[in-house]
């Protein structure tokens, strides 16, 4: 070849190798504006999809549709979308020459975007029956291990319809929200996934992630998850062991379904034993043939609410069904409300009650206590709590379902006493005083189960017949176990225990008498409200009996039992006491735990000597038995020559002492409270009729 070809040959090389570098520069130019148009359609469509989500949420809450079912459906395509811009942005940007900053302006507000479906996902999560898992997955460009983790999240994704991957290049500078994750989950190496707030360093594989995302969609108690079933057992220092070890027992044994249902569910929240709380409700589904109304009720909405992959909506809506046919209709839309992803509006008025003095301007020089009473006649509707009536989760009775059918005659005092010291021909306690009534004359005893309860700024309410949250209710009576959460603040009440729970099944079922307690200031605004319906209410537990004082309620605390003529009557001690009369009225201490209750002779006798100047000297109680202080009390009041005596009468020694100090003198008169849930108390009304008297909230003034 000459020199000359040669250097035409060269020419038109360099021609072509210009020509075909200025043509791909221009392709991948022109490429790059169709790529970037790509990627913003589809951000453009995520954003407007996004967008429309939060305007169909305000928009189903106002016309009542199911905004849970719309997103249900729109998820799977927003997945798909933030999968395919992810996708195209780790594929185009490595390509790209001129468009760069372009780049980066989309990559940033694709990592926005992914934080917004984050937050969307949490969001549906929490309202809805169905439970999402968003994944954040935090990547490291050009780093081998990222890569094949992304790999592993994509398929996760792929294979499960609730798993949304978000993908964040941990060392990305400019957006500051990704940098605040980064922060708050303490993000230092790559690959590192964030799944249920738990962070997971290093390359995961498959089978870890495979379980972890099966136990979070199985989703077990999830509303109840953050609850101490702890706090009633540790406080009254029960051994949990010996305590969950006894229940299983009688899972073995010829019991209801339902209560071996309740006894798993208990034994599991309290042990933290997620399978036992699962396998639970295969006891309440053998359970579900055999039962209806209320009973039924709670089955659907024990699955509601503890889940395991069971489909929340459709036992909303079951439940929803047969409380509507109980005619609660209330109930019933609230359900479906929540059923349908709805946030319903619940009405809170909290009810409250104080004593009621008489104009400051008279003066008084008499009171008479004890004048009140309520008759009990044949056939009576009785309106009862659960707990230490029909069942007994803390002293291991929990063999039977909530409505029975046998009353319990002891309760936790069995594992403490010797059998002879039980007394069990006198019994204890609501289930004691339901079958003393039995013992004189039939009624209906009904047991009030499920009620339902709403938690505000840290304080729970029960409801009243029409669905108002009024009536306060402890949190240790809500921290059974065998509470149902709904969500986190709304709760099935299964073991009912004090008036403030039976309001709505007290004036449902048309109630002549409610037996309950009134251990809590919401119990006693509960009881005025059923007085104020014509309900009768008879508490044994009676500390705040006191601030119904001047509302002349059907109302009596821990009365004794009177049987006359055929009659039953409750209450109906009167006793008189003057400005002359010595009194004794005992105190305690706050500690140790329930010595408390030897206050209530105090509460009461400080309000009405408000009203009337009683010549009073108290006595505190620091303890129950050491020393004897019962003794000291009956002592003081020989010392001064007392003739009243207000006192509460637990143990054994204090109805020794009581009955030792009305002995010496026919004159002498007891007033009991809190002392008619046990026989000690019981005794003492019952051997000294003449002499004892007991927690009126209708003293009569003169």
């Amino acid at each position: 070849m000459t020199t000359q070809n040669f250097g035409s040959s060269l020419a038109v090389s360099f021609f072509l190798t210009v020509l075909i570098f200025i043509t791909g520069m221009l392709l991948n130019y022109y490429f790059d504006f169709f790529r970037i148009g790509q990627i913003e359609d589809v951000l453009v469509h995520h954003e407007i999809d996004t967008a429309a989500y939060r305007i169909e949420q305000d928009f189903v809450e106002e016309t009542g549709g199911s905004y849970c079912i719309a997103m249900d459906r729109r998820i799977d395509d927003l997945k798909k979308e933030i999968r395919r811009v992810g996708s195209d942005l780790a594929s185009y940007s490595s390509f790209s020459w001129f468009k760069k900053k372009d780049y980066d302006y989309l990559k940033r507000k694709y990592f926005l975007l992914q934080i917004k479906f984050y937050a969307v996902l949490k969001e549906l999560s929490s309202k809805c029956d169905t439970p999402y898992v968003p994944i954040l997955f935090f990547y490291k460009i050009d780093d081998v291990v990222s890569e094949r983790q992304g790999f592993v999240l994509e398929d996760l994704s792929k294979e499960y319809s609730q798993v949304a991957v978000l993908a964040l290049d941990k060392d990305y500078e400019d957006e500051p929200l990704v940098k605040l994750l980064v922060m708050k989950y303490n993000i230092t190496t790559a690959p590192s996934i964030i799944i249920d707030a738990v962070k997971k360093e290093g390359y995961t594989y498959t089978g870890e992630l495979n379980a972890t995302i099966r136990n979070l969609l199985r989703r077990v108690d999830h509303y109840a998850i953050e609850k101490n079933f702890r706090y009633v057992p540790d406080a009254a220092g029960i051994e949990v062991v010996n305590w969950a070890q006894a229940l299983l027992a009688d899972v073995e044994k010829n019991i209801s379904e339902f209560a071996k249902g309740d006894i798993l569910l208990a034994v599991g929240r309290v042990t933290g034993n997620n399978s036992m709380i699962c396998d639970s409700l295969s006891y309440f589904d053998a359970a579900e043939s055999f039962s209806s109304g209320s009973e039924l009720a709670v089955i659907y909405e024990t699955s509601a609410s503890v889940g395991c992959g069971r489909n929340r909506r459709a036992f909303l809506r079951a439940a929803a069904d047969v409380w509507g046919a109980q005619n609660k209709t209330w109930r019933s839309m609230l359900y479906k409300q929540l059923a349908d992803g709805r946030n319903p509006e619940l009405k809170i008025i909290p009810a409250d009650i104080a004593p009621k003095r008489s104009a400051s301007h008279l003066k008084f020089s008499k009171v008479e206590i004890g004048s009140t009473r309520i008759r009990i006649s044949e056939n009576a509707r009785v309106v009862t709590q659960v707990d230490r009536v029909t069942r007994d989760w803390l002293g291991r009775q929990l063999n039977q379902s909530p409505f029975g059918p046998n009353i319990l005659n002891v309760m936790s005092e069995r594992l403490k006493y010797n059998e002879s010291d039980l007394q069990l021909d006198i019994n204890w306690h609501e289930g004691g005083r339901i079958r003393n009534i039995l013992s004189y004359i039939n009624i209906t005893v009904l047991p009030a189960t499920s009620t339902l309860a709403v938690e505000k700024e840290g304080r729970w309410y029960a409801s009243d017949e029409s669905g108002v949250f009024r009536f306060e209710v402890p949190l240790d009576k809500v921290m059974y176990p065998t509470t149902r959460f709904l969500r986190d603040d709304l709760a099935v009440l299964v073991d009912t225990h004090g008036v403030n729970m039976l309001v709505d099944q007290a004036i449902s079922e048309k109630a002549d008498v409610v037996l309950s307690d009134c251990d809590h200031p919401g119990k006693v605004a509960a009881a005025e409200y059923l007085s104020n319906n014509g309900i009768q209410v008879i508490c044994y537990p009676d500390k705040y009996v006191y601030l119904a004082i001047g509302h002349n309620l059907k109302l009596v605390g821990s009365p004794p039992f009177n049987w006359k003529d055929g009659m039953l009557t409750v209450g109906d001690r009167p006793v008189s006491i003057t400005t002359k009369d010595r009194i004794v009225v005992v105190n305690a201490t706050s500690l140790p735990y329930a010595i408390w209750y030897y206050q209530t002779p105090t509460l009461y006798f400080e309000t009405i000597s408000k009203v009337v100047p009683l010549n009073i000297t108290y006595f505190t109680m620091t303890d129950y038995d050491p020393n004897d202080q019962q003794s000291n009390a009956t002592k003081l009041a020989e010392r001064i020559n007392a003739t009243i005596l207000a006192t509460r009468v637990y143990t054994k020694k204090d109805y020794d002492a009581v009955k030792f100090w009305l002995l010496g003198d026919a004159k002498r008169k007891a007033i009991l409270f809190h002392s008619a849930s046990y026989p000690a108390g019981m005794m003492l009304f019952n051997q000294f009729p003449n002499q004892t008297s007991f927690d009126d909230p209708n003293p009569v003034f003169r």
